[in-house]
Order: C-alpha cells, then structure tokens, then sequence
C-alpha cells in the first residue's frame, strides 16, 4: 500500500508536538508518582522589583525544589495594572472556573474579590493569603506578617529615633486592606506611651508614586516627621532624591532597602519575603503530604533595618 505522507503529515506534527508536550511535564513531575497533579494558582497584586517581584522568586525557588517531589503544578498571574482588583477578580474568576486545586492570593476587602473566593471556598478549593488576610473569612491558610507588630515596631523606631517628640504624617496604601489597618492600629498601640508624638494626617497614596509626592510634599506643612506603611513610599523618595532633603526630620517605612541604605530614610521594617514564598509552597506540599497545614497561621520574620546595620541584617 501505497503512504500518502502529504495526507499524514499534519497529524505527525500533532503527535510530535503531543510527545514533546509530555516529555516536558514528565521532566517536570517524573514517571511513577504516585501522587495526583495539584494545580495551584497564585495571583499577585504586582510585579514590582522590590518586594512582590522577591515573593514570586522564592514560590518559584520553592517550586523547583519541592514541585517535581509533591507532583505540585504552580503557575503565577499578575495583573496589567498594579493593584488593580477587577483585574485580580477577573484572573481569581478563571482560576475558579478551571477548579484548580489550591488559591494563593493577597486578601482585601472589595465584595466582588470575596464573592468569587466565597464561591472557590464553597467549591473545595484551599485558599492561601500571603501578605495580607481577609477580615472575617474563612481562608485555609494566612502566611506573612504579624502586621500589627510590625506596626508597633516602626512606632517604637519612631520614638526613639525622635527622643519621643514628633508631629507625624502617616501614608498608607489604600484603604480595605486588612495588613495596612492592622499596621496603622500597632503603630498607634505604640505610641500610647509617648505623649509628645501627635499623628496629624492619615492618608492614603493608592500605590501611585505621584499622589504620595503631592502628599509628601502637603503634609510637610503640619508634620515634621513621616511614616509610610507600605512600600510605594519608600520606595518613590529613594528614586525621586538622590540623597536625603530636609522635607521631614524623620522618615521610616517598609520594604525599601535601597532607601535605607543611601540614607534617604533613616529606617524600614524589613519582611521576609524569601520565607514568605518558601512557606507558601512548605505548606502545599505537607498538606499533600498530611492532609492538613501545620497551623492556621504563619508569621513570617520581620526586622528593623537601618544603614548602621544593613550588611548584617541583610546577609540573613
């Protein structure tokens, strides 16, 4: 019998293209677990380059470390507009469609957000906050911050880096956000010992660089000393000065390592955001393993971090 190779041809390709498709996933999770696929999602708010950018490396370090071993299948959405919740409600909708098995997402407070997560919970899939926590929702599992701590331990730096006596500007992200709330109540627990310091402004920069450099500079008027809750802050004075301006007598923050070190500001609660993506994926896997996560909740470390002792802190 005569082959007609024309007429074969393309499904050669296919099958070709199928083999190849398998010898990847066999290279990725190998031949002869026992184990099923777990499909795990993770929808981050942004893909910035200094602090959510470092928690996707260590999921992704973690992930080539324990994936092939626990047969866990992770892939990592970020939407196009930083911190944009329709588009994160949207990604969380087609993960929930595709019945993945496990949620990994940053909590906040919009009622749409919750009511697709109401719907993944409802459905059996985990769901992991990292980083922030939802109020009052059932979620497996919370890794990251004790975030009222960590708002009590920029509130006690404050003190003592101004002997007790400041008017203060305080700059939050947004509002809704449980980890900037419980940030905001620490760092106000805090200062209950310190009558001489006086909040003057809470307000909130949206996670824009240009609303926090208009605040910056309006707030400066009643306020001699700043206190940024989250990173965009910290971040948008190291890129916008060189070195440090006059502005304010007292600058802290979070996250903003570069800021530290130039001197820009005078000290930043520093997360531990490698342990907070290695926990992530930890936990996954010993609930394939056990059945269960080893706690409900899992703080990850916090330091204080300043010039003075950067390289220490940082080789940790």
């Amino acid at each position: 019998m005569k082959i007609d190779y024309k007429k074969i041809l393309p499904a050669l390709c296919v099958a070709g293209a199928a083999l190849a498709l398998a010898g990847t996933f066999l290279i990725k999770h190998p031949a002869g677990t026992d184990r099923p696929v777990t499909r795990v999602s993770v929808i981050l708010p942004h893909n910035d380059d200094a602090y959510w950018s470092l928690v996707r490396n260590s999921i992704e370090e973690a992930d080539q470390e324990l994936g092939d071993k626990y047969n866990i299948d992770i892939k990592i959405f970020v939407p196009q507009l930083n911190y944009n919740i329709p588009q994160m409600t949207e990604l969380l909708r087609q993960q929930v469609a595709a019945k993945v098995d496990v949620l990994v997402i940053q909590g906040n407070e919009d009622a749409q957000f919750r009511a697709v997560l109401e719907k993944a919970h409802e459905e059996g899939i985990q769901i992991i906050c990292v980083d922030t926590p939802c109020q009052d929702f059932p979620y497996d599992l919370y890794v990251g911050t004790d975030n009222r701590a960590a708002g009590e331990m920029i509130g006690r730096e404050l003190a003592r880096l101004t002997d007790g006596q400041a008017d203060v500007a305080v700059v939050s992200g947004e509002e809704g956000y449980l980890n900037l709330e419980e940030r905001l109540e620490g760092f106000r627990d805090a200062l209950v010992d310190y009558p001489g310091i006086h909040i003057q402004d809470v307000c909130y920069d949206e996670y824009d660089g240009l609303t926090f450099m208009q605040l910056y500079h309006d707030l400066s008027d009643e306020a001699d000393a700043l206190v940024c809750l989250e990173g965009t802050g910290g971040q948008t004075v190291y890129h916008t000065y060189a070195q440090r301006d006059d502005t304010y007598r007292v600058i802290v923050g979070f996250d903003s390592y570069d800021g530290v070190r130039s001197g820009v500001l005078d000290g930043v609660v520093k997360q531990d955001t490698e342990q907070m993506g290695w926990k992530v994926v930890e936990e996954i896997a010993g609930y394939i393993e056990n059945g269960r996560y080893s706690a409900e909740e899992i703080y990850t470390d916090i330091m204080w971090l300043t010039s003075e002792n950067y390289d220490e802190v940082m080789k940790e």
